[in-house]
């Protein structure tokens, strides 16, 4: 043990060494910063204990003590060394909390810093192996490592730990969806919505599994469903007006098409297949008025601007044609790739040449 410094306070004596930090970072890291109850859990550990109350004296007097640039960064390796100088076992932890050391792994997972989670991730389920959010964690970054068989057994853990667990029946979905396992990514995805329906995106994702299986049916129902919740999303009736016309059912697709034709978006989701639909039955006026009106009321998703150089075209507004096109190129020239299409096949060549000379 190695002796740093002496504090004076009052007329008590604080000797502080390379082990007084401990106290802090346990408290911090699986205490959420309960002092009291991680004593309790270690209270029959003397020389654990003689460090806390140093703590606890130099918190009155240096409030700051708990902050940010005393417990960070994290070193697991140092961890584990206090671990071992102070004699902890982990079933000693009775009462810890590992939200505060996973919030930390989260962290360093979205920095890319795999080797770190991976050692702390172990470290958490040596203390807890029924943690199910470190194998969800665990599972994607294995799965996007390009480890799937590996990832798939940490994701199926989660799932089996904590059947609620809706980030890790989404990825597990997505996993069997990249495999080509189109009927196991449905039915976990169908799990998922069963747990939270409002999941807007999931529904249209078993869709997909099923339609890349033939199953058109199943794709349908699913869609059906999706509409009962979601009446109002042009996404949802375009997709399944789509799967309708796959089935000859031309009827259903037609009458979908005919809502589709008599609304407007109330998802911005729904702005772009709206758009598509109204521009092939000519009804470009009505998309000018609508997307006028919406982008001067909402600035954050002006890139949708872009879809008004088409009807600007068609009745010759060719500066304001431009302008808009020179605007979206500008702040976002990612948008103008996302529309080629539509762009392709709703403009004559001459209108093209007008915007392509921007």
């Amino acid at each position: 043990m190695e002796h740093i410094v002496k504090f004076n306070i009052g007329e008590e004596e604080i000797e502080i060494t390379d082990l007084t930090p401990f106290p802090i970072l346990l408290c911090e890291f699986l205490y959420e910063g309960d002092f009291e109850l991680m004593k309790a859990d270690l209270k029959n550990n003397s020389k654990f204990i003689e460090e806390a109350k140093k703590i606890e004296k130099l918190v009155e007097h240096l409030p700051g003590l708990t902050s940010n640039f005393v417990i960070y960064p994290f070193v697991l390796s140092e961890f584990l060394a206090y671990f071992s100088e102070f004699q902890i076992n982990y079933s000693d932890l009775v009462h810890i909390s590992l939200n505060g050391l996973f919030d930390t792994v989260l962290l360093e997972a979205d920095k890319k810093n795999f080797e770190f989670v991976k050692d702390v991730v172990d470290f958490i389920l040596k203390i807890d192996p029924s943690f199910a959010p470190a194998y969800e964690l665990m599972g994607s970054v294995l799965v996007e490592k390009g480890e799937m068989e590996e990832g798939e057994e940490y994701l199926e853990k989660a799932v089996k730990l904590d059947p609620w667990n809706i980030a890790a029946l989404s990825e597990l979905g997505e996993l069997y969806f990249n495999l080509g396992e189109y009927e196991k990514a449905a039915e976990i995805w169908k799990k998922e919505i069963e747990l939270s329906p409002n999941n807007y995106v999931t529904y249209f994702m078993i869709a997909d599994a099923y339609m890349q299986k033939g199953d058109y049916e199943k794709a349908a129902h699913i869609l059906e469903k999706f509409l009962n919740r979601f009446p109002n999303s042009v996404l949802g009736k375009y997709e399944l007006s789509t799967i309708y016309e796959k089935l000859s059912r031309t009827t259903e697709a037609n009458e979908l098409k005919e809502e589709i034709l008599n609304t407007t978006p109330e998802y911005s989701t729904d702005i772009e297949v709206w758009a598509k639909v109204m521009f092939e039955n000519g009804k470009y006026k009505e998309v000018q008025n609508f997307l006028e009106k919406y982008i001067d009321q909402d600035k954050e998703n002006e890139h949708f601007k872009l879809l008004l150089v088409i009807p600007y075209l068609k009745v010759k507004k060719f500066e304001e044609a431009k302008s808009i096109y020179q605007e979206i190129k500008d702040k976002y020239m990612w948008y103008i790739y996302g529309l080629e299409e539509i762009l392709n096949k709703n403009l004559t060549k001459e209108e093209m040449e007008v915007i392509e000379k921007v």
